[in-house]
């Protein structure tokens, strides 16, 4: 290979990641878990040098998730997958450049990766004699980091502050049976592992680890079965400590396009189920009383905060986020919470001293970010104080890298669609409508985004029933200003007025100035003309 000097190791895989990225993001490759899978495989492979030495049979086992017993000699899985990539790549670069300059490409022959720049010869090139040292020095690279990882992860794992291991449940996933000996059976099985698990991995609030392990929690067991009118999917999930079953459905998939089920349709659905902060493995979190001066005790408390704020339980949380942030000044989290928070104690405030709370919450998700980007929570903290800054393009920036981490959280799509809404963004009602879909007990509050979208397309009807949804124990007075404006546009005025006193009643700065219940949200200029003019229909009798 021929490195130009100024390419350091660290700028190329700087530049593939971006490119790998952008790839992944692509909606054939959105579509293909196991297109992407495979790719970042063998992209992982090439840098670290054995690109050269890939056989088809480590392709299966380790990429495609094959069983070990696996024969290379009658089997043409992988080099037919590997083919399928190289058309799908040649398909995205048909619709565009590459993001940063270097192109990814699986040339026919071989396995090894070709990192192409599109003015200079091949930035990482495989199986060619030459290209020797460039390998050497990628496997020295890997060698060291991975020597920086484990001295890393043994001074982690000795050290006796809590704050500091990580105690977030680990979920063993296993390989997908087949109960039937049909090929289209035993593929739709290898890809359904593939696609639970890269589900599952984007959750970040558990590990998921593919091998038994004396540290998993839980192990979940999917079985497939060709039946008339389809295939019947079983799927367990069985707590380990005490053997108990925690969790099972069986469901029925028909067939689609030559496959013998839509397995990213299957494998989405379960994932959020099961993952999601309302989800079965953290709902059984609940029950094993887990320490709440621990990451993932605490992580429990803020989770179940936010989903309804009941005021009893907010100085706790309060109290271990502040601690863990302190303890463990690189947890993402704990910063990403602690930026949720000032931004809640922002909203309360006005002029200057807001700002300044605000830019405070700001710099803790920017510093979030910054620990780890690829983190949703982070992004989403992120997405929230820009927009109550007024930066609206690193806002909508932040709130689609949170879809594209995690489009089946729906806790944190509910958030973002809310705050799509309230920028004036046509999309953001369709985002809730999937969150809603993935949930079976949404928090109140994603009935506020609802709320405004009705407003915004003058719906009297259909913000009433987002308003009385909304309505929580101790609420804040906003939730009786929805309900008197939907009211008041529906000509019920009587009850109108009754829910516009309870607003007075809260704060009497609300009859003189009725606006000002808006202030706590990040209202597009066009939401709160019309939301201002259907308050006026009470508030101004």
């Amino acid at each position: 290979m021929q490195q130009d000097p100024s390419q350091s190791p660290e700028a190329l895989q700087r530049k593939v990641s971006a490119e790998l990225d952008a790839i992944e993001a692509d909606p054939t490759f959105q579509r293909s878990p196991v297109m992407r899978r495979l790719l970042r495989f063998l992209v992982t492979e090439t840098l670290a040098g054995r690109g050269d030495t890939l056989k088809s049979y480590a392709i299966a086992v380790e990429a495609l998730g094959r069983e070990s017993d696996f024969d290379p000699q009658t089997d043409s899985y992988p080099r037919v997958q590997v083919a399928r990539l190289r058309k799908l790549l040649d398909a995205h670069y048909a619709q565009g450049a590459p993001v940063d300059g270097v192109r990814i490409r699986v040339p026919s022959g071989g396995y090894a990766v070709e990192f192409v720049d599109d003015v200079s010869p091949p930035l990482a090139v495989a199986a060619e004699k030459k290209n020797t040292m460039v390998f050497v020095r990628y496997g020295l690279l890997g060698a060291a980091a991975l020597a920086i990882v484990l001295a890393a992860l043994f001074l982690w794992r000795t050290d006796e502050n809590a704050w500091r291991v990580r105690n977030f449940p680990t979920v063993y996933l296993a390989p997908t049976r087949s109960l039937d000996g049909d090929r289209q059976q035993q593929d739709a099985a290898v890809d359904l592992t593939t696609s639970l698990g890269e589900g599952l991995d984007r959750f970040t609030a558990m590990d998921v680890v593919r091998s038994p392990t004396a540290k998993a929690n839980y192990r979940i067991d999917t079985t497939l079965r060709r039946v008339p009118g389809g295939t019947r999917i079983n799927i367990l999930l069985t707590g380990l400590e005490d053997g108990r079953v925690v969790w099972s459905r069986s469901g029925l998939r028909e067939p689609i396009e030559g496959r013998a089920f839509d397995v990213d349709e299957v494998g989405a659905t379960v994932t959020a189920r099961l993952a999601q902060p309302a989800g079965v493995i953290h709902n059984d979190g609940d029950q094993r009383n887990i320490d709440i001066n621990t990451p993932y005790g605490c992580w429990l408390a803020l989770r179940s905060y936010w989903r309804m704020m009941p005021p009893e339980r907010e100085a706790p949380v309060r109290a271990c986020i502040s601690e863990w942030a302190a303890e463990n000044p690189k947890s993402a989290m704990a910063r990403g919470a602690q930026s949720w928070f000032l931004a809640q104690d922002a909203l309360k405030l006005t002029g200057e001293e807001r700002r300044d709370m605000l830019t405070k919450s700001h710099v803790l998700a920017l510093s979030s970010v910054e620990l780890q980007p690829n983190d949703p929570g982070a992004q989403y903290s992120l997405m929230r104080s820009a927009l109550y800054l007024g930066l609206e393009r690193q806002a909508r920036a932040a709130a689609d890298r949170v879809i594209y981490l995690n489009p089946n959280n729906p806790e944190f799509m509910s958030g973002v669609g809310m705050f799509k809404i309230m920028m004036g963004d046509a999309d953001g009602e369709a985002v809730m409508r999937k969150a809603m879909e993935l949930q079976d007990n949404p928090p109140p509050w994603v009935q506020s985004g609802f709320f405004f979208a009705a407003v915004g397309r003058d719906d009297a009807d259909a913000a009433l029933a987002a308003a009385e949804d909304f309505l929580m124990p101790k609420g804040p007075p906003l939730q009786h200003a929805m309900l008197a404006m939907a009211l008041a546009r529906s000509g019920r005025m009587e009850e109108a007025r009754a829910e516009w006193q309870q607003v007075v009643a809260a704060n009497q700065y609300y009859a003189e100035t009725p606006e000002r219940v808006f202030d706590p949200l990040p209202l597009a200029p066009r939401v709160l003309e019309r939301s201002i003019a259907w308050l006026r229909l009470v508030s101004d009798e």
